[in-house]
């Protein structure tokens, strides 16, 4: 399970044209990555380089993105942030980006990459939210229960919530499990009013009908 972070950038943002061309260069990338036997490290390499720089650091997100930093100048400080530190893979993924004028696109590359990869390796995303944070045990018997529910392997993403009060919310793809006390409350709520507007209701119609 993966815990979420800051909020980086995403690829509905984006116009469908340049959605459709990060979708390239992130297919691109997981092949070349699958060729090398590198996929899952190059994958998960840039949910942290958009997770832990670029949506922590985003005047650093802009100047890579912008159309004025010349090509050279956005090479020369990818170099300095990230040669030793990101895979050899990663960086020549970078540069093509550079190379192109794509780095605008890195994010949303990044999250077209996760997709696919995950969808290749039949990893269902599940997002997870509760009002305090899951212990092992707890997530081991999530993961469980809704491995017997997928077409795959569960790979939950936390989220705390408190306004939930307790229990949990369970996200997989468009389909919304809502176990939380908050909901339960507003269901109970809800049948509350609705059993007090029948009694006044009756009470009316004994009074419009008198026996």
């Amino acid at each position: 399970m993966t815990e979420a972070k800051a909020p980086a950038a995403d690829s509905t943002a984006l116009g469908d044209e340049h959605v459709g061309l990060a979708r390239r260069y992130a297919e691109a990338l997981v092949d070349a990555a699958t060729k090398e036997g590198q996929a899952d490290a190059a994958v998960q390499e840039l949910d942290e380089l958009v997770l832990d720089v670029l949506a922590r650091f985003p005047v650093f997100a802009q100047i890579l993105a912008s159309h004025r930093v010349q090509a050279a100048e956005k090479d020369r400080i990818l170099s300095d942030v990230f040669q030793g530190r990101a895979s050899d893979l990663v960086m020549r993924f970078l540069r093509v980006l550079n190379r192109h004028g794509r780095l605008q696109l890195l994010a949303a590359a990044a999250r077209e990459a996760r997709i696919l990869w995950d969808r290749r390796n039949r990893r269902i995303p599940v997002s997870v939210r509760s009002a305090v944070p899951l212990n092992e045990d707890q997530v081991r018997v999530l993961s469980d229960r809704l491995a017997g529910l997928v077409a795959g392997t569960p790979v939950l993403t936390a989220t705390i919530d408190p306004e939930l009060i307790g229990g949990l919310v369970v996200q997989v793809g468009d389909l919304l499990y809502d176990g939380s006390v908050k909901s339960r409350l507003a269901q109970l709520r809800h049948r509350l009013i609705e059993g007090k507007t029948h009694e006044i209701q009756s009470r009316r119609d004994q009074f419009s009908h008198p026996a």
